[in-house]
């Protein structure tokens, strides 16, 4: 007996330690650091200018801008976690080829941003590019997010719901809280969590054009929150990648599935 209670008692300081952990550690566990990768502004593409965006005088990521004509608008660019905005350039792509301005957001501890690497610092920092993207070059503006930049894309719309003018979430949650229950079922992740980051609840009141595209392969966060997500919404378009998981999505989007997403938009 008396061994069997030694046994429950570590057991149970084992789990509070990693219930601490998980509390405290978040930030880093939903943000791991970022490869290296080179400036956009050495990468060479034709037709485009490449500049770093700044923000109050802050590096805050880049701008690329058609060369060939007038933008007919912006699309800001919400890259996910283990990325940075050098890797976005060909998501970027796709709606300069449309003759869209891109903006492509760095979070602050990203790439080569200073600051706290904090799901708090990169909402408030995805927050401040749609009001800098606004104030300086006007409508439309759509908004395009992928995993995590699918969550920051979606809090960016409460509040500004009349002023975006389509959104594209790839690869999202419905909710952190959710995701992250499922993945952790012995934790109270929802209590553990500084925000549960709800999605659905974010874009509640958008009834402009959303499209949510799902990888059916994806384990990362599995479909099934794509899927919940889009039902949730009246107004969701949903793409289904029946080949794709999180991390190769790109790569099995056709040019077919790409205007399908820009006449959904109405960006076409």
């Amino acid at each position: 007996m008396r061994l069997l209670s030694y046994g429950l008692r570590f057991a149970v300081a084992a789990w509070l330690i990693a219930a601490l952990v998980l509390f405290l550690m978040q930030d880093r566990l939903l943000l791991p650091a970022t490869p290296e990768a080179p400036d956009l502004r050495s990468v060479t593409h034709e037709g485009d200018t490449v500049e770093a965006w700044h923000i109050h005088d802050e590096y805050a990521g880049y701008v690329v801008t058609p060369t060939r004509e007038t933008p007919r608008g912006t699309f800001i660019v919400y890259h996910g976690n283990e990325e940075s905005a050098e890797t976005k350039l060909p998501l970027a792509d796709i709606f300069l080829r449309a003759g869209y301005r891109a903006v492509i957001v760095e979070y602050p501890g990203h790439g080569n941003r200073p600051g706290p690497r904090s799901m708090k610092a990169a909402l408030a920092a995805s927050r401040e590019a749609f009001d800098a993207t606004l104030a300086r070059w006007g409508g439309p503006v759509y908004l395009v997010g992928e995993s995590l930049g699918a969550g920051m894309a979606s809090q960016v719309v409460t509040g500004n719901e009349a002023s975006i003018a389509g959104v594209v979430l790839i690869t999202p949650w419905d909710s952190l809280a959710d995701v992250a229950a499922q993945k952790y079922p012995i934790f109270p992740v929802r209590w553990l969590l500084h925000d549960g980051f709800d999605s659905v609840a974010a874009v509640a009141h958008y009834t402009g054009p959303l499209v949510i595209v799902g990888a059916q392969l994806d384990t990362l966060i599995p479909v099934v929150h794509a899927q919940h997500f889009a039902n949730a919404h009246g107004n969701a378009h949903l793409m289904m990648l029946g080949s794709a998981d999180h991390d190769d999505w790109f790569g099995a989007m056709t040019a077919a599935q790409w205007q399908q997403v820009l006449q959904w938009m109405k960006a076409n």
